[in-house]
């Protein structure tokens, strides 16, 4: 088996170590690909290169409509490989192909052609006056950066970092994680065909030591990380010392507010995609349906069945909906909370298992717990696969308390048949992001969470801005 080096400045390279990772297809079906890992020694090299790159000036000088060509010509050449790309990663992942096929992979491409229109005709200069002084503001990339990405996003998160880093002129380490490391060298590979100059760019699958030395190192300004908030609260604390810049989208407990007049049937239909993309491995997942107490019968019947109904096998079958977990331990993980929920005094409504008939893969039944409380466990801890807690409620106010009732606050949804009404109840959560019966957000809106669930913004205009430091130039008059 040929074994995948590392992305070094712009082209493959081995590393200084010995040490590598098989990437186990997860639906059961023995190893995918042998990956080399990247140690201190080799991210140091990659983290000077960034360095050196950006204090040349190879890209951050470049015209914004130049660094545009670029990124947009790696977007069309990406593109084109989105049939084999979206295999890759389903088999690194256990995706359902339909999902790699629909966001996993045309996402990344969007992102790119989004920040390369963004800077074409973007100046980043503003003149400032207040009738007297005259200052020029100057907006400039904030430096080198790190970028630390999670396995349930192996293409899709990488590229929300490093395409608006490189739009804003900025030279990107990626260490991604060891689970799926194989569809991010993708991103390299296009960038450097495109024309993005050798240094710029290094993507290093990494363990910890590694990725400890990109977060804690003095020649890194900036650290955009998306992960568990434990790691994000390490990173923030090892920024601090050195008063880095951090971007963190860390984890999530959203909460679906179902109303009194909802549509029942519509509302599990749209939800369930909203719930388990990606088998529930997704921090946006919505996790927690509150559902008022006068219809709580009638939701719970209607999600058990639907779940229950649910395909579950092989991710590159086209009908299955929900595939395996990533690994062992995120199925054991999960499987304990099965009894966690049980001896909290909760119900399985479905589910709560593993699927019958399919083999050694690392798979889970879609999973309902009803008769839940917001204090218990199941309702307050991330559990990051294909489980729903559904939990009642008397009166608004009080659904709104209990979606607010949460040290996260990423995503969240309100189902209702008054879109006025819902937009009234989606401004008092406190929470990123917010969807009325299950409309998808507009591409281009910022893309983060309040409390637990992170610092700072993605995505959008504010995802450029956080790869961007102002400077205050005070101009002599006539100067300009």
């Amino acid at each position: 088996m040929e074994t995948q080096q590392l992305w070094m400045g712009g082209r493959w390279e081995s590393s200084s170590g010995d040490r590598t990772t098989d990437v186990v297809n997860p639906a059961g079906l023995g190893t995918v690909a042998r990956v080399q890992l990247a140690n201190a020694g080799d991210m140091d090299r990659a983290v000077r290169m960034a360095r050196e790159s950006f204090e040349s000036g190879v890209w951050r000088d470049q015209a914004p409509a130049e660094r545009a060509r670029v990124i947009r010509d790696a977007a069309d050449r990406l593109e084109k490989r989105i049939p084999e790309l979206a295999k890759v990663l389903t088999e690194e992942l256990g995706c359902p192909i339909w999902f790699s096929e629909k966001a996993h992979v045309p996402n990344p491409v969007r992102h790119l052609r989004y920040y390369a229109d963004l800077i074409q005709d973007k100046s980043f200069d503003d003149l400032r006056t207040d009738g007297t002084n005259t200052s020029l503001v100057v907006e400039e990339p904030v430096g080198v950066v790190g970028a630390i990405t999670p396995w349930n996003g192996p293409l899709s998160s990488p590229t929300i970092k490093v395409a608006p880093a490189l739009a804003a002129g900025c030279s990107v380490v990626v260490k991604p994680s060891t689970e799926t490391p194989l569809t991010v060298m993708a991103l390299g590979e296009v960038l450097a065909e495109a024309g993005l100059p050798e240094g710029v760019l290094s993507i290093l699958p990494a363990g910890r030591d590694a990725g400890e030395v990109l977060f804690k190192h003095p020649e890194v300004d900036k650290v955009a990380f998306t992960g568990s908030t434990e790691v994000g609260q390490l990173i923030m604390r090892a920024c601090a010392d050195r008063v880095a810049r951090v971007t963190l989208e860390l984890g999530g407990k959203s909460a679906a507010i179902v109303l009194p007049d909802a549509d029942i049937d519509a509302m599990v239909k749209a939800l369930l995609p909203m719930a388990f993309s990606v088998n529930g491995q997704l921090c946006i997942s919505q996790s927690r349906v509150l559902v008022p107490r006068s219809i709580e019968t009638d939701v719970r019947d209607a999600l058990t069945a639907a779940i229950s109904a649910l395909q579950v096998g092989d991710p590159l079958d086209p009908s299955t909906f929900i595939g395996p977990l990533v690994n062992a331990s995120q199925r054991t993980k999960v499987e304990e909370y099965f009894d966690v929920a049980r001896a909290e005094g909760a119900d399985v409504a479905t589910g709560g298992g593993r699927p019958d008939g399919l083999g050694e893969g690392y798979y889970v039944e879609p999973t309902l717990v009803a008769n839940a409380t917001n204090a218990m466990r199941v309702a307050r801890e991330e559990i990051f696969g294909p489980v729903m807690t559904l939990i009642a409620y008397d009166d608004v106010d009080e659904a709104v308390a209990v979606a607010n009732d949460s040290p996260y606050g990423l995503s969240g949804s309100v189902w209702g048949a008054d879109a006025e009404q819902g937009v009234r109840i989606a401004r008092r959560i406190r929470t990123g992001m917010v969807s009325i019966n299950g409309a998808p957000q507009s591409w281009g809106t910022p893309f983060g969470g309040f409390k637990m669930s992170g610092v700072g913004r993605e995505m959008g205009p504010e995802g450029l801005q956080s790869y961007i430091e102002k400077k205050s130039i005070a101009l002599p008059a006539g100067a300009i």
